[in-house]
C-alpha cells in the first residue's frame, strides 16, 4: 500500500508548477546564494503531522530520466510520541538506519530524495535505474537493523510525482524556507533585522497588462515600482521591481512576501524574490 501517498490524499499538495514558481525566488543580497539543499518541514495529514526531510537541490533536475524506479523503504518507529512522531531518544538510531540504507543502495546508483515520518512510521524514498537490484543490497543489513522490520515497495515513477507531491514543500512553506534562509544570512552578518530599510521585490508576468495591473495594486499598498523589464525568459517575460521600506524580521518579512506572491498569482504571474542591503543598529 502506498502509505505516504495515502496520507496526502485529502490534503492540499504543491503542484509542480506552483512549487517551481516559488523556488525561483532570489535570496537577499547579504545572504548566501547556494541552493537550499536538504530542508526539514512539516505538513498535516489525515493521520496527524508529517515530518519531512527533502533534498530541494533535486528539484531543478527532476525527473532524472535514468532513474524512473521509485523504491520506498518503510518501517515502524520503536516508540512514537502521541502525535506519531519519534521520541528524541530514538533520533540517533534513526539516523543510523538512514546512513545504512543510503550506503547500501549507493552502489546501485540510488538517488535519495527524502523521507517522511508520521503515525509511528518512517518511509525513505529512493530513485533507481530500471532493473536495479534492491533486495540483495538490503539483505546484509538485517543483523544491524534488528529493531526495525523493513518493508520494501518498488513502483514506476518516471515523472518523480512522489518527490514533488509527497516530499516537496507547499508553495507557502517553500516561501517561508527561502525567507528564513535570507534573514538568517543577514542576521549572521550582524544586521538589525527589526530596523526598516528599503526592500526590493521582483515579480514577473506573461504580459505587460498583467504586470501593470499587479503594479497598480501593489502601489496602493505602498510599493513603488522602480524598474520594469520586457526581456525575461518565458513564460513570464514582463518583470517589475518594487520597493518599500520594511523591517526584515522573519515573520513580518514573510507576511510581506507571501502577500505579494498571492497578488502576483492572481494576475497570472510569479513572485521571484526580494533583496536588501544590511542595516546596522545605531
Amino acid at each position: 500500500m502506498r502509505w505516504l501517498r495515502n496520507l496526502f490524499s485529502r490534503t492540499d499538495s504543491a503542484t509542480p508548477d506552483a512549487a517551481r514558481a516559488s523556488a525561483e525566488a532570489s535570496p537577499a543580497t547579504a545572504a548566501p546564494a547556494e541552493p537550499l539543499g536538504w530542508v526539514s518541514h512539516q505538513r498535516v495529514s489525515s493521520e496527524g503531522p508529517v515530518a519531512i526531510a527533502v533534498d530541494l537541490a533535486l528539484e531543478g533536475r527532476a525527473p532524472l530520466p535514468d532513474r524512473p524506479r521509485l523504491v520506498r523503504i518503510r518501517y515502524r518507529l520503536k516508540v512514537a510520541r502521541s502525535d506519531g512522531l519519534p521520541e528524541a531518544n530514538e533520533a540517533e538510531a534513526l539516523a543510523r538506519v538512514e546512513d545504512l540504507l543510503g550506503a547500501a543502495l549507493a552502489p546501485a546508483g540510488a538517488v535519495y530524495a527524502g523521507r517522511a515520518t508520521a503515525a509511528g512510521r518512517r518511509e525513505h524514498l529512493f530513485y533507481l535505474a530500471e532493473g536495479a537490484e534492491v533486495g540483495p543490497a538490503l539483505d546484509p543489513l538485517a543483523p544491524q537493523l534488528a529493531d526495525y522490520a523493513l518493508e520494501v515497495q518498488a513502483e514506476e515513477d518516471a515523472g518523480w510525482e512522489a518527490y514533488r507531491l509527497e516530499l516537496f514543500p507547499t508553495p507557502r512553506t517553500l516561501r517561508w524556507l527561502l525567507d528564513r534562509r535570507a534573514v538568517e544570512g543577514l542576521t549572521r552578518r550582524g544586521d538589525a533585522v527589526s530596523v526598516a530599510r528599503p526592500v526590493d521585490h521582483q515579480a514577473s508576468f506573461p504580459s505587460a497588462e498583467a504586470r501593470e495591473a499587479f503594479a497598480a495594486e501593489a502601489a496602493a499598498q505602498g510599493f513603488e515600482p522602480v524598474a520594469r523589464r520586457d526581456d525575461g525568459p518565458p513564460p513570464n517575460g514582463f518583470g517589475v521591481d518594487l520597493r518599500r521600506d520594511d523591517p526584515v524580521a522573519l515573520r513580518h518579512l514573510h507576511g510581506v512576501t507571501w502577500g505579494l506572491a498571492e497578488l502576483a498569482g492572481r494576475h497570472g504571474g510569479a513572485y521571484d524574490g526580494w533583496e536588501s542591503g544590511a542595516t546596522r543598529a545605531g
